[in-house]
């Protein structure tokens, strides 16, 4: 664990000089894809490569770099932009970018973002706080965004020029500007300078929305190679000069080397190039429909992963890590290829909505310091999303490409959790059919429209069903059973409607070969059940909502856990309503999620949902092969549907049904497997359902 902890804090600590892979923010399409996605990818895959001692050289000799180079200036320019309208409740002084590089634990930070990079358009400059409300807490006016808003900007720094050139902006002509160089304003937007250091400043005042302010040396932009030059924002050192010509290549060729040489350690220890050839092939299919394009075909494309249930099956590989290769990378892959365009750009918002609520929320937590209030005394939006937004951006900058990667990794994780619960009664293969089919159901579906979007929903799911896989894989520990509380905890914070579904982890400390069958010899199972672990995993839940209300209390004097809610407002069961009206309404709630779409309606997408419910409710009735189902599988679909009882959603047609998907993908999967061949009792796992030969 310490050594995990110390390659997270080599990658991801902020190098002061500037370059590819040099840590938070991860602003560029190579850190995201190497350190937002290669590097969590390989930990997951072979996490016993950081007990190498090759790992652990790169991992020290990277932290020692990085200690080094922090007594050096900062890279790059001090930018500080202000608008002309108040932006935000409470707010003093200048804005914040989600740049932990600046001021961003300041209430007034001096320098909003650091400039390491032209920006060549309107969303490359740190502007994020258009996203924000005014102070009085409404949607923006016309004034508040662009093209109506007018920010002033200053950008601050020195610059070292290895020969003498022109200094020059290049801007657009709704960017006015004026440059000052060694404290002397040249009246216009370009100077002579001579080699040596300058100190530079740049006042420029934008409007419009065709924004464009590139300084250039020359011919090229001043941070190219080319141009021969160095830029920090205070004064740097005769030190800092001479490393700073070769120094961006140091962490960069560590980083390189410690993930070239573990994915080679990852793909030695797979050691199947029937396996390998098949997930790098698919990758490559999928990345290259995602890169011209073709949308709809990718999404499409996404069934073709049910083929890896044809490969050839090593025994001591039928596992996660093998569904991984499988089907974890090629998705992967669609998805960073699918939001490479968000790299380094910012997304402007439609304001009212619910993911723009999320976002203020996390300006609120994160940049002005509400860590406890989450942004408002009570939650009538979702909870923890909005942390996991402030975290998100605050690793990946100003771009909303963290939320597309991190969706990513929990759709992944629902369709781990269906390939995991698939294999354990049906086989390896009828696990990689159940995964991909949780997958294709996700983008053809209408749930794909949310997909990275910024919303609760996935989140909330992929914490649960990361629960499931822990308790299910490692729940033999206590400390296996207590994580898999607390990722059921964080489930149930991060969407309410959840909580029956996160108590629903704890069904698994039943043994997936106790069939709904034996529900009528009790006696034959009973004694096997894991009650403690249950019981952990219920406990720590019980905590958390101890916790939940208790801040409710703290901050309104009201000990509850749905006070200041939309419970009230989205109740199915409302005062005065017959019992006819009520169980119509419940009906259409559960529908609603069933058919992925509102209002429901028949969409030959959501036929593995329902069959998969239906498959459930036979089941439980004892149709005969169908009672042979898992009784905690069967079990936890009801306990996902039951939210549906409580409370019914409203618009976002597609968004509720998220958490639904994998584990009525693995319940048709399975009621497939049992139809499909011919069922063969164990005697170490009883009468569960396995394929021949998978």
């Amino acid at each position: 664990m310490w050594w995990d902890a110390a390659a997270a804090i080599a990658l991801l600590w902020p190098a002061r000089i500037s370059g590819p892979l040099d840590g938070l923010p991860l602003d560029g399409l190579i850190e995201v894809v190497g350190l937002g996605v290669v590097w969590p990818l390989l930990w997951c895959l072979h996490r016993r490569f950081l007990a190498r001692r090759s790992a652990r050289t790169l991992i020290v000799a990277l932290l020692v770099w990085k200690a080094f180079s922090s007594v050096l200036a900062q890279g790059g320019w001090c930018v500080r932009a202000t608008p002309e309208r108040p932006f935000a409740r409470d707010a003093v002084g200048a804005p914040h970018s989600w740049d932990i590089r600046a001021d961003w634990r300041s209430a007034d930070p001096v320098c909003s973002a650091i400039m390491t990079g032209p920006y060549r358009d309107l969303h490359e400059f740190p502007v994020w706080f258009f996203n924000l409300p005014p102070p009085d807490g409404n949607v923006p006016a016309r004034e508040d965004r662009p093209p109506d808003a007018r920010v002033a900007m200053t950008v601050r720094g020195f610059i070292s020029a290895g020969r003498a050139g022109q200094l020059w902006l290049d801007t657009s002509d709704d960017v006015m500007a004026r440059l000052h160089v060694d404290g002397a304003s040249v009246g216009a937007t370009d100077v002579f300078i001579e080699p040596g250091l300058h100190s530079v400043q740049i006042d420029s005042v934008m409007s419009g929305d065709r924004w464009r302010l590139v300084p250039m040396f020359n011919n090229s932009d001043v941070w190219s190679r080319r141009a021969s030059t160095e830029t920090t924002v205070t004064r740097p050192s005769r030190l800092d000069l001479a490393v700073r010509s070769w120094g961006a290549a140091v962490p960069a060729a560590l980083v390189v080397g410690l993930l070239l040489i573990w994915a080679a350690s990852a793909i030695r220890e797979t050691a199947d190039w029937t396996l390998l050839i098949w997930s790098a092939a698919v990758s490559i299919g999928l990345g290259l429909l995602a890169r011209n394009g073709a949308d709809i075909w990718s999404r499409w494309a996404i069934a073709a992963l049910a083929c890896a249930a044809f490969l050839p099956v090593r025994r001591p590989q039928s596992d996660l890590r093998r569904a991984l290769w499988c089907i974890g990378i090629p998705w992967l892959t669609f998805v960073i290829v699918r939001s490479a365009p968000q790299a380094g750009h910012f997304t402007l918002y439609s304001a009212g909505d619910d993911f723009w609520m999320f976002q203020r929320f996390a300006y609120r937590i994160v940049m002005q310091g509400y860590w406890l209030e989450g942004g408002s005394p009570t939650f009538w939006f979702q909870p923890l999303y909005r942390w996991i937004a402030g975290v998100l951006h605050l690793v990946f900058g100003d771009s909303s490409i963290g939320e597309s990667i991190w969706d990513g990794a929990g759709v992944l994780i629902g369709a781990l959790a269906a390939f995991t619960l698939t294999r354990a009664c049906a086989g390896f293969r009828w696990g990689i059919v159940a995964a991909s089919l949780s997958l294709t159901v996700f983008a053809l579906s209408a749930t794909h429209t949310w997909f990275g979007i910024g919303l609760s929903e996935i989140s909330s799911a992929g914490f649960i069903y990361l629960a499931v896989i822990v308790i299910v894989e490692r729940g033999r520990t206590a400390g296996a059973a207590l994580a898999a509380g607390i990722l059921a905890a964080l489930g149930f914070y991060t969407r309410l409607n959840n909580l029956v579904m996160a108590c629903g982890v704890a069904l698994f400390a039943c043994p997936l070969w106790v069939a709904t069958q034996d529900l009528l010899t009790p006696a034959r199972w009973l004694r096997r059940v894991a009650w403690w672990r249950g019981a952990v995993v219920l406990g720590t839940i019980a905590a958390a909502v101890l916790l939940f209300e208790w801040r409710t209390w703290h901050y309104t004097g009201v000990f509850s856990l749905f006070h200041g809610t939309q419970r009230e407002m989205l109740a199915t069961w409302q005062p005065g309503m017959g019992l006819s009206t009520v169980a119509t309404r419940m009906l259409g709630s559960v529908m609603m999620i069933l058919t992925i779409n509102d209002p429901p309606r028949l969409d030959p997408f959501a036929v593995p949902v329902l069959a998969g419910a239906m498959a459930a409710c036979l089941s439980l009735l004892g149709l005969p092969r169908l009672r042979t189902l898992p009784l905690a599988v069967v079990s936890f679909f009801f306990a996902s549907i039951a939210g549906a009882l409580v409370a019914r959603g409203s618009a976002y047609s597609g968004r509720f049904s998220v958490h639904i998907i994998p584990i009525t993908c693995a319940l048709v999967t399975s009621a497939a497997a049992t139809l499909a061949v011919r069922v063969v009792k164990s005697k170490e796992r009883g009468p569960a359902v396995r394929l021949e030969g998978a």
